[in-house]
């Protein structure tokens, strides 16, 4: 249900800057989901996983249940920034403390607020630290998957003005490839696709409806694999369908989905759940056939997407996710990403500090040092 007419929990003000503080379930972001799409449009760095139909999709499907702060800075009625946040007890390093975190895991690809450019954007995230300052609830703020130089990385650094803790876990960096103007230079694998011609028609196709029979041979593909073997396929639980056949709706509807299977006659080599969106694509999952996997499936599929993206005139392919050694063949170029911490001022956050980033990485030397020297004098 969604908090009413005044779901404002408190609110500061800068200048002409108001921020506000929703709380509830995931009602609370589809109050508020029509000013965000129009700040998404508009914002610094235009993600589709910084929309609230990705956040929401993401909450319903792995933390229903969990309790939903979303900051937002307005000014004259206009949105200027939107924080979405979760509220809740954890554990840190053995600490209990309390926490606000980004709602993100493994399939999110990344994180970061949604802020307005130019100097009102700068008053909105000065006016949102401001507030965020002010909130007893929290000991620390964790932010997976933050891609470094964002929004959020400019929050951190009030945070270090204003001195409060902070700290970086560095995580892999994100590839992407500049889609080249010349299609030669795509020609990579001219061995392998003389010997598959003489198997059969090798054919990309691109899907952008999320009908049922194309979500469920991508989830079959996956689980056939690596991914089956290790139970980190989306089919193995119940929330990664879904997830990913909402937000397949979503993409659908707004025109950016594209669900490519590159086909050797009848057999699936290899498949991408993707997006396209304001000129880049994005591959948010990608899955291959073992059964081929000595002619490079998923270089093949690499290849055919940089050409239909060239040919529908996109600038650049984002494949998300870790930079895996397989990527390195199509790019060297990457985006740095991060988990970011804010400790708070006072005994908790002073602690939570000094556990993650002062004594663990102390011991974590000192094991080190002990292990090596125990080898070291058994091989003696």
């Amino acid at each position: 249900m969604i908090i009413a007419e005044s779901p404002v929990a408190t609110s500061t003000k800068s200048a002409s800057m108001v921020v506000s503080a929703y709380r509830g379930g995931v009602e609370v972001i589809a109050r508020w989901a029509d000013d965000w799409r129009d700040l998404c449009v508009e914002s610094v760095d235009e993600q589709p996983f910084y929309h609230p139909e990705w956040i929401a999709a993401h909450i319903r499907a792995f933390t229903p249940k969990a309790n939903v702060l979303l900051l937002m800075g307005t000014c004259d009625g206009r949105l200027h920034m939107a924080l979405p946040l979760l509220e809740e007890r954890a554990l840190f390093y053995g600490l209990p403390v309390g926490r606000l975190r980004a709602p993100v895991n493994g399939h999110t690809c990344r994180f970061d607020a949604v802020r307005r450019p130019g100097p009102q954007g700068d008053l909105a995230l000065q006016a949102l630290w401001e507030y965020l300052k002010s909130l007893p609830t929290w000991d620390l703020v964790e932010v997976s998957y933050m891609p470094i130089g964002g929004t959020l990385s400019a929050l951190a650094l009030a945070a270090e003005a204003d001195g409060f803790q902070t700290a970086q876990l560095p995580m892999s960096p994100n590839p992407y490839v500049p889609i080249p103007p010349d299609l030669q230079s795509l020609c990579q694998l001219r061995g392998i696709r003389n010997t598959l011609a003489k198997k059969g028609q090798l054919k990309l196709r691109r899907v952008g409806a999320a009908n049922s029979a194309s979500l469920q041979r991508f989830y079959e593909l996956e689980s056939a694999g690596w991914k089956g073997v290790e139970g980190t396929a989306i089919a193995y639980t119940e929330q990664g369908p879904q997830f990913y056949n909402e937000i397949s709706k979503w993409a659908e509807s707004l025109g950016c989905l594209c669900m490519y299977t590159l086909e050797l006659d009848d057999q699936i080599l290899a498949a991408h759940f993707g997006l396209s969106y304001r000129g880049r694509y994005f591959s948010p999952k990608v899955a291959y056939n073992e059964n081929f996997k000595p002619w490079a499936p998923g270089h093949l599929i690499v290849e055919e997407i940089l050409r239909d993206c060239a040919a529908r005139q996109l600038h650049e392919c984002d494949i998300t996710g870790q930079n895996d050694e397989w990527k390195a063949k199509w790019t060297s170029r990457t985006r740095p990403q991060c988990t970011q911490y804010i400790f708070r001022k006072g005994i908790s956050g002073s602690i939570a500090h000094a556990l993650g980033f002062r004594l663990r990485p102390r011991i974590l030397r000192l094991r080190n040092s002990v292990m090596s020297k125990s080898g070291a004098s058994q091989v003696h």
